[in-house]
């Protein structure tokens, strides 16, 4: 099996090791709508696109839950960033794949960036094996990424082919040249993703190059029996955790300069007081519950053990709680602010527009809380993403 050595540092220390280079390239993110060629280099030499992915391959395989603490630094000191980080961070795969397709995806180095989307094309099978077609939306990172892992119906006779949870379907693993990629990131906020759209015309698909939701890891460990999709399904909340969190920095930094028509501070007014100390608790309280819901899932896999449905429903109500409070707080936020954040140069006013992107992407649906409520009250979650 391929192999690379391990980084010299650990994961928790990369938001600190990449925050000069974040920083310094964030404003030519935002024009030029994906992340510079610069700031993709040191994110790969720092391994930030290496945190699930297996030792063997230098990966810091990290559990889940540490995974998402890191993101949210990362999105702390830009949302953009963090997004490409938790969207082109599939190393995991390696662990799902056949040894001779992790040779050929990872042959060129220990940081392939590998974009992934999970909505549905269309998978076909015929006497020379899978054809994969169909069009992918918002696919963040999609002209920096190598490869890309589509997931696609697998179809039988012209209709999708059922199972008990639904749909059967599978993650599609296709190289860069596969595929086309079309320039519709035209947006107003998280600008910096590339979120682009990705067409496959019928492109064959080898069968080691594909995986179902709930395969049986090659690799045997903790972080590997933690079914992929939950895997997946996290870091937008935890990015919009770590923008509420900066949207109150950034707030708190305002109103300690900023005066009232009284001439004075407004962090010296109870009320602005009240609303800070709120947002604080708020945040508080959906980071620790996202985190501890997440470790859940590590533990089950630590003791050799698959999650409940009920566990992992927890998740997915957690997710739905995490941007319910960070939209409330990015709100409050900007209200508190006043007109200072109409300028092209408040910082808080770009949180609050990237943060509420963030927000709208499907898993974070307050719809999904019922998926929450069935599988806490023991009912079956029906769910083929669960």
């Amino acid at each position: 099996m391929i192999t690379y050595p391990q980084l010299p540092w650990s994961a928790g220390d990369l938001p600190v090791r990449l925050r000069p280079a974040i920083e310094e390239y964030r404003n030519e993110a935002d024009d030029a709508r994906r992340l510079p060629q610069p700031l993709l280099d040191q994110l790969c030499a720092h391994g930030a696109f290496r945190l699930n992915a297996p030792r063997e391959l230098g990966g810091f395989e990290l559990p889940v839950a540490s995974t998402m603490n890191l993101i949210e630094q990362l999105a702390r000191i830009d949302g953009s960033v963090a997004w490409i980080v938790w969207n082109l961070n599939l190393g995991v795969g390696a662990a799902f794949l056949s040894e001779r397709s992790v040779a050929r995806i990872w042959s060129g180095g220990p940081d392939p960036l590998i974009a992934h989307s999970s909505q549905p094309g269309l998978l076909f099978k015929d006497v020379e094996g899978y054809h994969l077609s169909g069009e992918w939306k918002l696919v963040s990172g999609a002209d920096s990424a190598q490869w890309f892992a589509l997931l696609g119906i697998v179809m039988d006779e012209g209709q999708p082919r059922m199972t008990e949870l639904g749909p059967d379907v599978r993650w599609c693993v296709v190289p860069r040249s596969s595929v086309a990629v079309h320039d519709t990131w035209h947006a107003t906020a998280l600008r910096g993703t590339d979120s682009n759209t990705v067409i496959a015309a019928n492109v064959a698909v080898d069968n080691d190059m594909i995986v179902a939701p709930h395969a049986a890891a090659r690799i045997d460990r903790p972080l590997f029996r933690v079914l992929i999709t939950n895997q997946l399904t996290s870091g937008g909340a935890a990015i919009l955790l770590g923008m509420a969190q900066s949207a109150i920095d950034e707030a708190i930094a305002l109103v300690r300069t900023k005066k009232g028509l009284d001439g004075v501070a407004l962090e010296q007014q109870p009320r602005v007081q009240g609303i800070v100390g709120q947002a604080t608790a708020r945040l508080g309280a959906a980071r620790t519950f996202l985190l501890t819901t997440i470790g859940v899932l590590d533990a089950a896999a630590t003791a050799n053990r698959a999650a409940t449905e009920a566990e992992r429903g927890a998740v997915r109500g957690a997710l739905c709680y995490a941007a319910e409070t960070a939209r409330a707080v990015l709100t409050s936020m900007y209200d508190l602010a006043g007109s200072s954040v109409l300028y092209e140069s408040s910082r808080l006013g770009r949180l609050f527009r990237d943060g509420h992107a963030a927000a709208q992407h499907l898993i974070l649906s307050p719809a999904h809380y019922e998926l929450a409520g069935r599988t806490a009250m023991g009912l079956p979650g029906n769910d083929p993403a669960l």
